[in-house]
């Protein structure tokens, strides 16, 4: 197995050796690879190259690699893990590289590239990630943690590294034992959506979408799945969050004995069937025009449309026939 850290940062690259520190000396935990995912600023302060920085500080960061190296022969438990160039990441627009995030086009850039990044490492079931919240914009530690709700697998861990006020960005690591003793690292939790994406996409999200349009498809597929239920009270219907409304007499008969059929494992019933057994008793031109009103009626009261289509009265479902039925599942229904 393959421990792989992978650290969001900014301008402060001492809580990626503070989060190395804690997972080889408190956790026990040989790090054999590490990566960085940020901006070019990011990058330059990692590199030791930032030239903003190093003129306004009287103690300029030196490169994140001499510190990890000098960190390892302090502690020698702490093995050197792999951390080359292209090991840090910069967030990217067209081949442009992000210098910050600080609008709306890169706070959907950067997540789409630390997606992109932590699909990549965990599609190989020999790593285990250990993702680092702690650097960088409060956007980026966001981003980060629902990167690892859309792919973190069982064994894949969301950290957040702390330390005492007094301590925060003092050093690249901790100098003594009272250091040592303050710095923390917590294991946060997190939901774990990734089986309920690919088996609902058949796994073609982890390959294709980016992490806008997952976003977009797992909150549908959760409202779908878990929000959006209709109850219907005497002549009301309340669907979802939305506000009730009513049906008319005749129209709130169609839909129930509809609804029932559906219940009874019929996913349509025939115009025969209406006019013979409905409880209103309809003509044919009767029943478009209460399945035209019923939709109105849904349109005016449910803002979505994908909602509407799957609880408005769809006809003919079978392609030739004259026959109606709802789409949503039986379960979406409860009837007072």
């Amino acid at each position: 197995m393959k421990n792989i850290l992978i650290c969001v940062c900014g301008l402060t690259p001492q809580i990626i050796t503070e989060t190395l520190f804690c997972l080889s000396i408190k956790k026990k935990i040989k790090v054999d690879e590490l990566y960085v995912v940020t901006t070019t600023r990011g990058r330059d302060v990692i590199l030791g190259m930032d030239k903003y920085y190093n003129k306004r500080e009287k103690d300029p960061y030196p490169p994140l690699r001499d510190e990890i190296k000098r960190m390892c022969e302090k502690y020698k438990k702490i093995s050197y893990p792999k951390f080359e160039y292209n090991h840090i990441k910069v967030a990217t627009d067209l081949s442009i590289e992000l210098n910050d995030i600080r609008n709306d086009k890169a706070n959907r850039l950067f997540p789409n590239t630390l997606c992109e990044f932590i699909n990549e490492k965990s599609k190989d079931s020999n790593n285990i990630l250990y993702c680092s919240i702690s650097g960088g914009r409060k956007s980026m530690s966001v981003d980060m943690a629902f990167a690892m709700s859309l792919f973190g697998r069982e064994n894949d861990k969301l950290l957040h590294v702390l330390t005492h006020e007094n301590q925060e960005f003092k050093h690249f690591f901790p100098e003594t034992k009272k250091e040592e003793k303050e710095l923390e690292l917590a294991e946060l939790p997190y939901v774990r959506l990734r089986s309920i994406i690919g088996k609902e996409t058949k796994n073609k999200s982890f390959d294709k979408m980016k992490y806008t349009d997952i976003v977009d498809f797992t909150q549908k597929e959760l409202k779908l799945a878990f929000t959006d239920k209709m109850q219907i009270n005497s002549n009301e219907i309340v669907l979802g969050e939305y506000k009730p409304f009513r049906l008319e007499p005749a129209a709130m008969k169609l839909y129930k004995y509809i609804l029932e059929a559906k219940t009874n494992g019929e996913e349509s019933v025939t115009v025969e069937d209406i006019l013979n057994n409905c409880p209103h008793k309809f003509t044919k031109k009767g029943i478009i025009e209460k399945v035209t009103k019923i939709k109105k009626k849904f349109e005016d009261n449910i803002t979505d449309i994908d909602l509407v289509g799957k609880f408005i009265i769809q006809g003919p479902v079978v392609f030739g026939t004259s026959s109606y039925g709802i789409l949503a599942d039986k379960s979406k229904f409860r009837v007072k």
